[in-house]
């Protein structure tokens, strides 16, 4: 049995000794209730209470089955929680989701490992000691609601509710966020959005309007092209993905992969090629180069549906041949126009995917808007097997629709929030992309003022670019002078936080979630606790709603609603069965949709057409005023005499060329592009020394954000994260399979970046593994370790002494920990701040590091 984490040195004597041992199998059956202690105080009794097993796989015990939604990752799957006598059993899939199907991987069946982590937080914790130096005293949650209530009371009447931040992760709670938030008047709401997908939207808003997420038709498609989207492991739609992408090609559609290393998914390619980080967009042009110059677009659907004449296009695309792609990219010219020719031939049972390998550059944008246009030129979009979306990108919030009563949005601004440095980070209604990397350094440099800071579920700490910066940040009590740190596991984060609030885990609490629908038809699920959670935890929709009335002020009136139930009896009420069919279902699809194909087609109704007014030289019909722009509202467009709802985009067609996006550059002063253009990255064009490299990120499959670190079935799975380098690249340099480096990483030399002065941002100590499948230019790195807090799960064993609310890690701790010191390094305070200079998203694979052996 491991050592509670909160019992200091000092207390350990006073623990009983345990009669029982944890293990991997004693997890699905049996849950350390761990006790909390103050660390480097030593007045507080120290109790373990192990529970009786219960009888292995539930024998003789009433097995319940509970249906809820996963959240070990994004991809929010229909999970179910077998049961026995208050003990989570195991989790398995739930058919009835329409996504997963009934599919889980290695991640929601660990979901037991983290609600039972013996290093977890249960109790609400109150900082006695200097700002990160680990000394906790435990409190009672009214203790900690009164000075959290105190702080924020304060600011609000003083007039400056901007001046307290919220800083989410992966938010799968946004109706009570967004409520709490509104009714306290902040707009200062930071999500992480730059950092995970936010230049792959503003591509596709940019190009349909209607939506930030393609959901390609992947099960009944004949070809897809894959640029560096990694869906066998760590794509957003990861395990719905996988399952349509493996029957697609069971059925003998051909995948074809552009990425700079040999993912899982690339060695499920029929094809892959090992491509320089961020010329993946040119490799679309120059088939679109193709496409066009050979004539095998779908003209007939151009010249109705594009907003760009199909001769202008081909004019546009005659720059980037397959020759120059081939010298910036090292795919082969006749390759790219053998791959032209056989995507135009599949169409339109052909579609793109693609994610942060394409997107998460300093051109990522441009290289996500060209991806785009393929499908346009050979007329998929929206049809069968071809390049789809869902004007829903999760449930249809106007059939089941927030109880009354809503917050009106802020009327105070936000300087961070808004971002307006970069012209499309906010610039489509709904769909807040915000530039995450910039929080923190704007706080440091006193671009806005922040008096109090709540994180949520986010280890910015550990997790953003510039950690180091951010950890330092987070220490300075002159720049945040109160910070709430709201999570599940200690963590770096928590580490410089005043007050830890305990969170309930996804098993333990209620939530309202669903992801974009695969199959085109929208839906919504229920998260159900499986157990009454752990300790003193808490989730938000309890806490915020007790919050709001200790802070009164109006707060109160928005959260009529005495529980948490009571708030989802109402939510439910539009569901047929309403809240008890959610709960013995888990989800609720309306019976009467079909999958959405060509959303666009749909005609426009005589009452739709009632009071319309029709510009006859665009043949838009407007009818209204857009309430956030005061402008005529547009409805639709007329297509061959036939007035249709068109496209969500100015020119309700798909834009290829981009008005829009033009005038939202002059307006700060930035030129956008109208049209998919290649931009190469200026640090990677000049001649690099052999020591030089580009380093990219990915992800494990087993790992995800920052909680799956702490689970000890998943480390047991993969707990390090060398550095991969090409065997040819190392013969160059001297080094050898196994051996030690120093990687030493730089800004970029670009004006259009904060900070963009090419200096060092730090260095760290690692080893490499040699292998063909890297490209010869790049050095690429897990993201997904190098913990320092939270457990010796997280941390591969390291003695945690430095971090006294946890205590030293004894040797028992460490009982089949057999990876005990494997290494696991922090590649995130390698990363320089790099937003894209349109749209602010990272650029997680364009950091150019020195590496020299050790």
């Amino acid at each position: 049995m491991t050592t509670d984490p909160h019992t200091t040195r000092a207390d350990e004597a006073a623990v009983p000794s345990p009669t029982w041992e944890l293990s991997r199998r004693d997890l699905l059956r049996i849950g350390a209730a761990a006790g909390v202690a103050v660390a480097g105080l030593g007045a507080i009794e120290i109790t373990r209470n192990p529970q009786p097993s219960v009888t292995p796989g539930g024998v003789g015990k009433k097995l319940a089955t509970v249906p809820s939604l996963c959240q070990m990752c994004t991809t929010a799957c229909g999970i179910i929680g077998h049961v026995t006598d208050g003990r989570l059993l195991k989790i398995t899939g739930n058919p009835e989701d329409p996504n997963s199907q009934g599919s889980v991987c290695a991640k929601g069946v660990a979901g037991p490992s983290v609600l039972y982590d013996p290093f977890r937080m249960l109790y609400p914790l109150k900082r006695v000691g200097e700002r990160g130096s680990g000394r906790w005293r435990r409190i009672s949650w009214d203790e900690a609601y009164d000075e959290m209530a105190t702080r924020l009371k304060e600011i609000r009447e003083r007039g400056k509710p901007e001046e307290f931040a919220f800083q989410q992760g992966r938010n799968r709670s946004a109706d009570i966020v967004a409520r709490f938030l509104n009714a306290y008047g902040t707009p200062s709401h930071f999500n992480h959005r730059a950092l995970c997908s936010s230049n792959r939207r503003a591509a596709i808003a940019t190009t349909i309007g209607e939506s930030d997420w393609d959901l390609g038709d992947f099960e009944n498609s004949q070809y897809v092209l894959n640029f560096g989207s990694n869906w066998a492991e760590a794509h957003q739609g990861h395990i719905p993905v996988a399952i349509r992408m493996m029957r697609a090609r069971r059925k003998g559609a051909k995948l074809v992969t552009f990425e700079t290393r040999m993912s899982n998914t690339a060695a499920l390619s029929d094809e892959w090629f090992c491509v320089k980080p961020g010329t993946d967009g040119l490799i679309a042009l120059a088939m679109a180069n193709v496409i066009c110059r050979e004539q095998l677009w779908d003209k007939q659907w151009l010249d109705a549906w594009s907003n760009y004449p199909a001769a202008k296009i081909a004019e546009h695309v005659a720059q980037y041949t397959p020759a120059y792609a081939e010298r910036e990219s090292g795919v082969p010219a006749a390759v790219i126009e053998r791959i032209a020719r056989e995507f135009a031939a599949a169409a339109p049972q052909c579609t793109t995917i693609c994610n942060r390998g394409s997107a998460s550059h300093r051109n990522g944008y441009y290289n996500d808007r060209a991806i785009t246009m393929l499908n346009a030129l050979v007329g998929n979009m929206g049809k069968v097997g071809g390049w789809c979306w869902h004007p829903n990108s999760a449930w249809d919030k106007k059939a089941i629709p927030e109880p009354g009563p809503v917050p009106d949005k802020p009327k105070a601004k936000s300087i961070i929030a808004e971002a307006k440095d970069w012209p499309l980070a906010n610039a489509f209604e709904g769909k807040k992309m915000k530039v995450a990397e910039v929080i923190y350094l704007w706080i440091k440099e006193g671009r806005q003022k922040v008096s109090a800071l709540m994180t949520y579920n986010a280890d910015t700490a550990w997790s953003w670019p510039e950690a180091q910066l951010v950890r330092s940040v987070l220490h300075n009590e002159a720049l945040i002078p109160f910070h709430v740190c709201i999570d599940v596991m200690y963590s770096e984060t928590a580490h410089l936080a005043d007050l830890i609030l305990p969170w309930a885990t996804y098993l333990e609490r209620w939530d309202i979630d669903s992801r974009p629908p695969q199959s085109l038809v929208d839906y919504v699920g229920l998260r159900q606790p499986m157990m009454k959670p752990r300790g003193a935890s808490k989730d938000i929709r309890e806490i915020f709603p007790e919050l709001a009335r200790r802070i009164g002020g109006g707060m109160q009136t928005y959260f009529p609603w005495k529980t948490t139930e009571d708030y989802l009896e109402e939510y439910f009420k539009p569901v047929p069965g309403g809240f008890a069919h959610m709960k013995a279902t888990g989800i609720w699809i309306d019976p009467t949709k079909k999958p959405l194909y060509e959303p666009h087609l749909k005609r426009l109704t005589p009452d739709e057409l009632d009071g319309a007014k029709e510009d006859t030289r665009t043949g838009i019909f407007y009818k209204g005023t857009d309430e956030n722009t005061g402008e005529p509202l547009a409805i639709g467009v007329r297509i061959a005499g036939v007035p249709r709802r068109g496209f969500l985009t100015p020119s309700r067609k798909v834009e290829i060329h981009s008005d829009f996006i033009v005038g939202a550059g002059k307006d700060v002063g930035r030129e956008i592009q109208p049209l998919p253009v290649y931009e190469p990255i200026p640090s990677h064009q000049r001649d690099f020394p052999d020591d030089h490299l580009i380093m990219t990120s990915y992800k494990i499959n087993v790992h995800n954000a920052h909680r799956t670190m702490q689970s000890k079935w998943l480390q047991e799975i993969s707990h390090t994260n060398p550095a991969l380098l090409n065997r040819d690249t190392a013969s160059k340099l001297g080094i050898a399979d196994g051996d030690w480096i120093d990687v030493t990483s730089f800004r970029p030399n670009d004006s259009a970046v904060p900070g963009g002065d090419g200096s060092k941002v730090g260095t760290m100590r690692t080893r490499v593994r040699l292998t063909e499948g890297v490209h010869p230019m790049v050095i690429a790195i897990a993201h997904n370790a190098g913990r320092s807090v939270g457990g010796a799960y997280a941390t591969n064993g390291k003695d945690t002494a430095d971090n006294p609310g946890y205590g030293k890690v004894s040797d028992r701790d460490l009982d089949h920990l057999w990876w005990k010191g494997a290494i696991s390094v922090p590649q995130n305070d390698l990363l320089p701040i790099y937003p894209d200079p349109v749209v602010g998203g990272q650029s997680y694979h364009d950091t150019v590091v020195q590496i020299r052996k050790v």
